[in-house]
């Protein structure tokens, strides 16, 4: 399991608490789609880039912080990403020069 996906578990951890039910390993098929929908839409909601952003305030600080990592992992992978495709894109040929 990468970063993100442990960061993202985490949050959905948090959030099925705050829904009252319980821990995430012991819920239903539709109960952990629902965790699921709403961590979706927390994280989106709360991305700081969320083109209607959510009003996060009276998230709890460990998810509030939860969510500040998950954006930096993000990022962070968004930066590898472009590291890797411009690293992979500096070979040309001399034919690409003109």
């Amino acid at each position: 399991m990468s970063e993100i996906e442990e960061k993202r578990r985490e949050i959905a951890e948090l959030i099925a608490l705050e829904l009252g039910l319980g821990d995430l390993e012991a819920l239903s098929a539709a109960d952990r789609a629902v965790v699921d929908r709403q961590t979706d839409e927390t994280i989106a909601g709360c991305a700081a880039n969320s083109p209607e952003p959510a009003d996060c305030t009276e998230a709890n600080i460990r998810l509030r912080g939860l969510l500040q990592q998950y954006q930096a992992l993000q990022i962070l992978r968004s930066d590898e990403a472009d590291a890797r495709l411009a690293a992979e894109g500096e070979v040309f040929g001399r034919e690409d020069d003109a």
